[in-house]
């Protein structure tokens, strides 16, 4: 059992990983939705209490080819296929950022989830959809002017109750899948002394034997809160 609270991943890889399997990149989503399950049950199973994955971020809902999003927010679609299974398994759903950005049935999709799985608390899992820190620091910034604060009272704790990530801890852990070694602002302004793990493992084939990897790695590793 790993005492971690929060854990956090970036799910990269997907299109390279359909890509070296000569699959149209659409045919990903199928075991990106799979492996969620699995991941999941592994962190509650784990003693993780929030896990938060990043799903879809603001520049690929601009730059992505139109049919490959049409299909990101298909898949969204058989989510309420899920809740027997989060209700079963105590997984409660959260998604945050910018999810206005969505096609209006998806929202409804995504809150009636929500609505549905509100008393679970085997794990949060949080979705982040349309997630871009820029783009989230800008409309937090936007929160704050309207809201009148005075500049000279606004302090880090304050600033961060504007955030759409305030709800969740601050992450413990963020693992990046598919070899990239950076970490696109995901989170950046909770991240300050999250411990990163980062595998050459693409997202459908991030499996057990790595998360387990990843757990025992966070474990053995001291933490320092003040440099």
């Amino acid at each position: 059992m790993i005492d971690m609270n929060h854990l956090a991943i970036i799910m990269d890889g997907n299109r390279r990983w359909a890509k070296e399997r000569f699959m149209p990149a659409i045919f990903w989503h199928k075991a990106w939705f799979d492996n969620v399950k699995k991941i999941t049950e592994l962190a509650k199973n784990n003693g993780v209490k929030y896990l938060t994955l990043w799903a879809l971020s603001t520049e690929n809902l601009i730059k992505r080819e139109s049919d490959e999003i049409e299909w990101i927010i298909k898949l969204i679609s058989y989510v309420p296929k899920l809740v027997p299974e989060f209700i079963e398994k105590w997984v409660k759903l959260e998604v945050i950022w910018d999810i206005a950005r969505l096609p209006k049935d998806t929202q409804k999709i995504l809150s009636d989830t929500k609505l549905a799985t509100k008393d679970n608390t085997g794990i949060t899992l949080t979705v982040a959809l349309v997630y871009g820190w820029q783009d989230e620091i800008i409309r937090a910034t936007k929160k704050i002017l309207q809201a009148w604060i005075d500049p000279e009272l606004l302090t880090e704790s304050e600033f961060r109750t504007y955030l759409d990530s305030s709800i969740l801890p601050l992450p413990d852990m963020i693992i990046r899948t598919g070899w990239d070694i950076r970490h696109s602002g995901f989170l950046l302004y909770d991240s300050a002394y999250a411990e990163y793990y980062f595998t050459e493992k693409k997202w459908p084939e991030f499996d057990e034997s790595e998360m387990l990897k990843a757990l025992w790695i966070y474990k053995s590793r001291k933490r320092n809160f003040w440099i």
